[in-house]
């Protein structure tokens, strides 16, 4: 494996897409609009937030057309292939809902629901209405994660047995709140190489109504066995994220979303991006938003359903609710306001 990001042109065969934002805040504007400057074969329409000088601001900033301050309005007027909607949880669902009835793909931000029913409904409506809709769990893009998907499905890896994960995390006003805004992301890449979960037993040390350290053992419909660590203690970081998918022979590791291993009996390989913070290989194309956003504009114009789907979301969501009720926490989400 090389030591560095392949150059690559992200705009590869892909038609103009038509694009709209629903939400101008501190995620979207440090991550996702600026993903926007790699695929040159996005139109960017309009930026909707209800804090119309926030809308203005970054419209912009980032060189949309037009700003509203009601969705509904801009749904109406303009001639969109897709939404970007990315608020908050709580409000997700019936922002996706409404733009699917009105007959426009969704792409949006995770979690996108807080309750795994909800995620299962707008599933549901998406297959009813045949509206494409995506969720954005950045790893599923991430370009490690991408190199140690490819070398599992390679003939000599190996049958898949075994998944170990761990990601540190922090605290949150709630439990649930750190399940969702941050273990979300380790959930999804979990299931994303061993697929549904059929059983799971989670171990806690709890030292607060919103703070544990989670052990996780479960098996996979597949067989695949699994454990993982998460929680809300060790602190966020580079530092902190690793996964290891173990074959008969070999497996492959993931450190930090960073570095990929791939080792075989007595041999080994070794890839790491060559990431700083001012080259062409950044955050947002070495940590997938530009991939998962040009994923969604490729599902736009082939129909084929992208991962992860509302569907991925709902079975995601049960994890993370089930964790809560083995664990004895309250189901209770706040909402997470960023600095601007």
């Amino acid at each position: 494996m090389k030591n560095k990001v392949d150059s690559k042109d992200w705009n590869v065969d892909v038609p103009k897409t038509r694009l709209a934002f629903i939400g101008a805040g501190t995620h979207a504007s440090n991550m996702l609009f600026p993903s926007l400057n790699y695929l040159d074969f996005i139109e960017r329409a309009a930026v909707c937030d209800l804090d119309g000088d926030r809308a203005k601001f970054v419209a912009q900033r980032f060189g949309f057309a037009k700003t509203y301050t009601d969705y509904g309005d801009m749904l109406k007027e303009e001639e969109l292939d897709g939404v970007v909607v990315c608020i908050n949880a709580k409000a997700h669902p019936k922002v996706v809902r409404d733009c699917m009835n009105a007959g426009v793909d969704v792409f949006v931000e995770k979690p996108a629901s807080i309750y795994p029913e909800d995620s299962k409904e707008l599933w549901e409506m998406s297959k009813e209405l045949k509206r494409i809709v995506m969720v954005d769990h950045q790893k599923r893009g991430s370009i490690a994660y991408r190199k140690a998907m490819d070398i599992i499905k390679q003939p000599d890896f190996g049958e898949v047995m075994m998944i170990e994960a761990k990601a540190h995390g922090y605290p949150y006003e709630t439990f649930l709140t750190c399940l969702l805004e941050w273990h979300s992301h380790a959930v999804d890449i979990f299931r994303a190489f061993g697929g549904d979960i059929a059983e799971m037993k989670a171990m806690g040390k709890r030292i607060g109504d919103n703070r544990c350290a989670v052990a996780l053992a479960c098996t996979f419909e597949n067989g695949i066995v699994g454990t993982a660590n998460w929680g809300t203690e060790g602190n966020r970081g580079y530092f902190c994220e690793r996964l290891e998918v173990v074959a008969p022979m070999g497996g492959v590791i993931v450190e930090n979303a960073r570095k990929v291993i791939y080792y075989k009996e007595n041999d080994s390989q070794v890839w790491e991006s060559d990431w700083a913070p001012l080259s062409v290989n950044m955050t947002h194309i070495l940590d997938g938003y530009v991939q998962n956003i040009k994923t969604f504009c490729e599902a736009v114009h082939s129909r084929i359903i992208p991962r992860p789907s509302l569907y991925d979301e709902w079975k995601n969501l049960e994890v993370l609710h089930e964790i809560c009720d083995q664990l004895g926490f309250e189901k209770e989400w706040k909402v997470v306001i960023g600095e601007r």
